[in-house]
């Protein structure tokens, strides 16, 4: 059920989705003190492996060492150039690219060549800038932010439930980045309802749109939920309940739940499948998405469970790249309706997430503009 029973007004204006002003708001509010999410233990699984990535216009570094990971800015101390421009490598210290400084994993120089060139030399103050990271199951997220909530805090009732599902034996069968010629708000907002199934989705998921009685929505201040409770006839969904079964998962409880974490992470959870999505903005008309796609996997690994496992991965990575693929076509005229658009806008109480998403945005950046 809905908890409005009205259609809701905007609570942000057509200039929000454009403005410079807004995109600088919620850079310094919405963005630097929230975790971000930027890969998985995957990515760096051997001792020395690093990657690269940029992170709300910061070039950051990642980077394996004695099986620990560490977040930095992908800048030396030394003269300022960036430590590598490679995106992923492995290097037991890191190395500059430029001149030969290596670091430890504190962040402290330990080697310089011809380093009595630099007598005498503030060692305290040449460390890289580190960045808090942390892990939550496979997924690795970093802030930027010094003063902020921990990981557990900021994923709040859901920790345990992201930590469980994304990890062995489920298995990631899928990655996926894209950038888009829109304001970040729009994706976000556009997977924060489903009344656009029935037009986006023809070839994915309009055979699933929800009646207001199998739906339940919580709207809180820190994120709002859908639980939709699926249709047990659905032949697509008793032929997952059978995968299910034969995988050793037990029956399925044709529930499906949906929870943004204000303002860019988005999680879903089937019994097969598990989402990881976080939405990061650009400038303030272009941003782009990563995700991260699991499915379930049994431990015993014998040769129906090895077929039927790939079997069933392929079926959720073809599904999802349909459905990214249909919500994308949408973005850009979007952004550019709205950037002439002379609405207040409305919301119906089908979008009433979106209400609960852009209330949060006010709260958090013209409140605090004030």
């Amino acid at each position: 059920m809905f908890v409005h029973k009205n259609q809701l007004a905007y609570q942000l204006t057509p200039e929000d989705y454009y403005s410079e002003k807004q995109h600088n708001l919620e850079l310094e509010y919405l963005f630097m003190p929230g975790w971000h999410l930027v890969g998985i233990k995957q990515d760096l699984s051997k001792e020395g492996d690093y990657k690269t990535l940029e992170l709300l216009g910061k070039p950051i570094l990642i980077h394996n060492s004695k099986g620990n990971l560490y977040a930095y800015l992908n800048v030396c101390s030394h003269r300022h150039s960036m430590l590598t421009h490679q995106t992923t490598g492995c290097f037991q210290k890191i190395t500059c690219q430029y001149h030969g400084w290596e670091y430890e994993s504190s962040g402290k120089v330990c080697k310089m060549p011809d380093g009595a060139c630099f007598k005498p030399f503030d060692k305290e103050n040449s460390s890289l800038i580190k960045y808090q990271l942390e892990t939550c199951g496979d997924l690795i997220f970093v802030n930027l932010s010094k003063n902020t909530l921990t990981l557990k805090e900021y994923l709040g009732d859901y920790y345990d439930l992201v930590n469980k599902k994304f990890c062995l034996p489920s298995r990631s069968c899928w990655r996926w980045q894209k950038s888009f010629d829109c304001n970040w708000k729009l994706p976000v907002e556009n997977t924060l309802e489903t009344y656009h199934l029935h037009c986006m989705h023809q070839k994915s998921l309009a055979e699933f749109y929800p009646t207001e009685k199998q739906q339940t929505h919580d709207l809180n201040d820190k994120y709002t939920t859908l639980r939709y409770d699926l249709d047990k006839d659905n032949k697509t969904l008793k032929l997952q309940n059978w995968a299910l079964k034969i995988l050793g998962g037990g029956n399925s409880d044709y529930t499906y739940i949906h929870h943004h974490i204000h303002p860019n992470l988005v999680f879903t959870f089937t019994d097969l499948f598990f989402h990881a999505q976080v939405y990061l903005p650009v400038s303030p008309t272009q941003c782009k998405t990563e995700i991260v796609y699991y499915s379930f996997k049994n431990k015993n690994n014998n040769p129906v469970n090895h077929i039927l496992s790939k079997l069933v991965a392929r079926h959720g990575r073809n599904l999802n790249k349909i459905i990214q693929t249909e919500d994308a076509e949408i973005f850009e005229d979007q952004q550019k309706g709205i950037e002439q658009s002379p609405h207040s806008g409305s919301l119906g109480t089908r979008e009433e997430r979106i209400y609960a998403f852009q209330k949060y945005i006010v709260k958090k950046t013209k409140s605090s503009n004030e």
